[in-house]
């Protein structure tokens, strides 16, 4: 009996299902969920007006009217992987692998950090020493890490702990290790459709009491939100991130306006 063949079978058998799921999936979206498209009595922008909240539409993206669904799967790490990587882009560095998806590195020359960080200090690192780092964009520095989020077409992917860069820094500020995920094979997914406008998101997000009196809108950008975690593959909607007062981030899937609620942000690794 030739296992090699049979665990082939059942690799590809259990992707057929995935994306049979996920057809599944977001068909059931279309049919249950689809985004009231109908103008309220009154024009979006003065009931807005009527609870003070303020936001410049000169600055929303006017240049993206149709978008769709991503399928992505995790790049796997095998041992003779991690030999290659740590003879070329990852050389310096001690690699092992969590879960076969997650590099988990340690320096040995820790990276030091200003006092005051800015995300350009790590820019060059990122392009040179980290698998594929161009592709990922600046996130946060909270506490004592660092995090970067992979982008797709320079759309980033949020909170997609499978597509994440998080680098540890220690008491002395120095960059110490990082872990990484990285999602491959993204491709695009169903037919192309057009979207919720961002200020129709901004509407949801006011109808079911997320948005206070007074708040004002200050950045409205598109990129992509995991909507369905597969075994295998994973399906990233175009979602809109509302950002209030430049510290909260709201989102909106700009698909059918369905409001990305807390405790669906982060994609739980397995």
């Amino acid at each position: 009996m030739d296992w090699s063949k049979i665990k082939t079978i059942f690799i590809v058998a259990f992707l057929l299902l995935d994306i049979y799921l996920i057809y599944e999936y977001t068909k059931l979206k279309k049919d249950t969920q689809q985004f009231e498209t109908e103008e309220p009595e009154t024009p979006i922008s003065k009931t807005l007006a009527l609870d003070g909240i303020k936001y410049d539409e000169d600055k929303f993206p006017s240049d993206i009217e149709k978008g769709q669904y991503l399928t992505a799967k995790s790049m796997t790490f095998s041992d003779e992987d991690l030999e290659k990587l740590e003879k070329s882009t990852l050389s310096g560095q001690s690699i092992k692998v969590q879960d076969s998806i997650m590099l988990q590195s340690i320096l040995e020359k820790p990276i030091k950090l200003s006092d005051d960080f800015k995300k350009e200090e790590l820019v060059e690192y990122i392009r040179s020493h980290i698998l594929n780092g161009d592709q990922y964009v600046f996130w946060e520095k909270k506490d004592n890490t660092i995090t970067y989020y992979q982008q797709y077409n320079g759309k980033t992917l949020y909170h997609n702990l499978k597509g994440e860069l998080t680098f540890l820094v220690n008491e002395e500020n120095n960059i110490v290790s990082y872990n990484q995920t990285y999602l491959q094979d993204i491709k695009e997914f169903d037919e192309k459709e057009t979207l919720v406008k961002p200020l129709e998101a901004i509407y949801a997000l006011y109808k079911n009491a997320y948005l206070e009196m007074n708040t004002y809108i200050s950045n409205v950008e598109l990129g992509y939100y995991s909507q369905q975690n597969a075994p295998s593959v994973q399906l990233l909607a175009p979602t809109w991130k509302i950002t209030l007062k430049g510290q909260k981030n709201l989102y909106v899937n700009a698909l059918n306006g369905e409001i990305i609620k807390p405790g669906m942000e982060e994609t739980k690794l397995e």
